[in-house]
């Protein structure tokens, strides 16, 4: 599986933080998309995710099934994490089993 960072743009008051919550947890057991991270401003309507999934096909195909606008989903190449940078290229993402 593979990192993407993707970007939303949502109607101002269409999503609620609870309705943020079912669909994380919806990503958590899902078998084709994985969450990884998420960053939401309900009050500007903007939305940035970390997903992880075999391709972005599969990662457009999930949100589309949720409902949830996109505006990109952009492959991930390089991770920086406290000052260390790593190349996912080389090492793409092992998601472990779902529990």
């Amino acid at each position: 599986m593979y990192k993407y960072l993707c970007t939303h743009t949502l109607p101002v008051g269409a999503f609620t933080r609870e309705k943020l919550c079912e669909v994380a947890e919806v990503a958590q057991h899902d078998p084709d998309v994985r969450g990884y991270r998420s960053f939401f401003n309900l009050s500007e309507g903007k939305g940035w995710c970390v997903l992880e999934a075999k391709d972005r096909d599969t990662i457009v195909a999930w949100f589309q099934k949720m409902g949830i606008p996109y505006d990109s989903v952009v492959l991930v190449e390089l991770e920086g994490d406290h000052g260390e940078i790593h190349d996912l290229r080389e090492e793409p993402v092992m998601a472990g089993p779902l529990i």
